[in-house]
């Protein structure tokens, strides 16, 4: 008797398992956003970057200075939701990421001395209150540097830097 319980049980949350699991909403299929470009494009951009600014910073610091760098994805998520997080204690809001060109002083405490970096830096819309004749008054300051989060940098630079194609 207990056997027949025992199945019957175990039938039911069989049953109610693959139910739920079904019911479960599908993954969206992310589509392509509008920014993207193809890779022989790309390859193009690299190749007049090479072809002007490479070549004068080859001639004039006779180094062959890195142009591509590398950042785990993984890495990149924790920065941006770590962003997202204190923007908005800060009050932010229409977030993005400014990445700008940098160098490291030529100085051995630095990771490449001598070398091109980039780092990240948050970007956000400050939306604050103002005392006014009117209820509400709002000032949307525009696409600010958000210099109370910290910008992210030491991704891997190429040395020698890797080509495109």
């Amino acid at each position: 008797m207990k056997t027949k319980s025992f199945q019957k049980l175990a039938f039911f949350l069989t049953i109610m398992t693959l139910f739920f699991q079904s019911c479960k909403e599908k993954p969206q299929k992310i589509e392509k956003p509008e920014q993207t470009i193809d890779y022989k494009y790309a390859n193009h951009l690299e190749e007049e970057y090479k072809n002007t600014r490479g070549a004068i910073i080859k001639k004039y610091l006779e180094i062959e200075d890195t142009r591509e760098f590398w950042f785990e994805l993984e890495k990149l998520k924790e920065y941006i939701a770590y962003v997202e997080q204190e923007a908005e204690t800060l009050g932010y809001k229409n977030l993005g990421i400014r990445i700008y060109n940098g160098a490291y002083p030529k100085d051995k405490k630095y990771p490449d001395p001598g070398y091109s970096t980039v780092f990240l830096v948050p970007t956000g819309n400050k939306i604050t209150s103002k005392a006014s004749f009117f209820p509400i008054s709002l000032t949307v300051v525009s696409d600010n540097n958000i210099q109370d989060i910290p910008a992210y940098n030491y991704g891997q630079a190429g040395r020698p830097p890797q080509e495109l194609r």
